[in-house]
C-alpha cells in the first residue's frame, strides 16, 4: 500500500475520532451550565443523593426530583428550579440562591447558613430544620411551619412572624429579637 494513503486514512481516521469524541463530551461553559437528568446520574450515589458541591453557575433540571438529599453547599448557582422536590434534606449553605422557588417541597432540612438568601416564601413548610445562620435576611415571612429547630444566629431579624409553628428549639444567637408575638408556637425552648 502507498504510504501516503496510509498516512491520509490514518488523518482522516484521527479527525473522525476527535469529531466523535466532542460530540460525546459535553461542553461546559462557566456560566449558566445545563446539567441534564442523565448528567445528574454522575452527582448522584445509589442512595439517590445529588451532590454539587462547590459548582460552577449551573442549570438544574425543570421540574427536579430528587429521591434523597440535594447538597448544593458552596456553589455558585444562583436560582433553583420553579419544581423543587428533594425527599431528603437541601443543603444550599454558602451558596448565591437570594430566594427558594414557590413550588418547593423537602422532606428533611434546609440548611441556608451564611448563603445569599434574602427571602424566605410565604406559608413555607420544612419538615426538619431550617437554618438562616449567617445571612441577611432581616423577616421571616408569616405561617412559617418548621418540624424541627430554627436557627437564627447573625441575622438582621427583629420580630418572629404571626403565626409561626416551630416544633424544636429557636436558637437567637445574636439576632436582635426583644418581644416574641403570643401567635407564635413554639414546643421547643427559645436560646438567646
Amino acid at each position: 500500500m502507498n504510504m501516503r494513503l496510509l498516512f491520509r486514512i490514518i488523518n482522516i481516521t484521527q479527525i473522525c475520532l476527535i469529531t466523535i469524541m466532542a460530540a460525546l463530551i459535553p461542553t461546559t461553559t462557566v456560566a449558566g451550565q445545563f446539567v441534564s437528568e442523565q448528567q445528574l446520574l454522575n452527582y448522584t450515589d445509589t442512595y439517590g443523593n445529588v451532590s454539587l458541591r462547590n459548582s460552577a453557575n449551573i442549570r438544574l433540571p425543570d421540574p427536579m426530583r430528587v429521591k434523597g438529599n440535594l447538597n448544593l453547599e458552596n456553589s455558585h448557582l444562583t436560582q433553583l428550579p420553579n419544581a423543587l422536590t428533594v425527599k431528603g434534606n437541601l443543603d444550599l449553605a454558602y451558596s448565591q440562591i437570594t430566594q427558594l422557588p414557590l413550588n418547593i417541597n423537602v422532606g428533611g432540612y434546609i440548611n441556608l447558613a451564611h448563603s445569599a438568601i434574602t427571602s424566605i416564601n410565604n406559608g413555607l413548610q420544612v419538615k426538619g430544620d431550617l437554618s438562616l445562620m449567617g445571612t441577611k435576611i432581616k423577616a421571616l415571612p408569616p405561617y412559617l411551619y418548621v418540624g424541627g429547630n430554627l436557627y437564627l444566629a447573625n441575622t438582621a431579624i427583629t420580630e418572629l412572624p404571626q403565626f409561626l409553628v416551630v416544633k424544636g428549639n429557636i436558637f437567637l444567637g445574636g439576632a436582635p429579637i426583644s418581644d416574641i408575638n403570643e401567635n407564635v408556637h413554639v414546643e421547643g425552648k427559645i436560646y438567646r
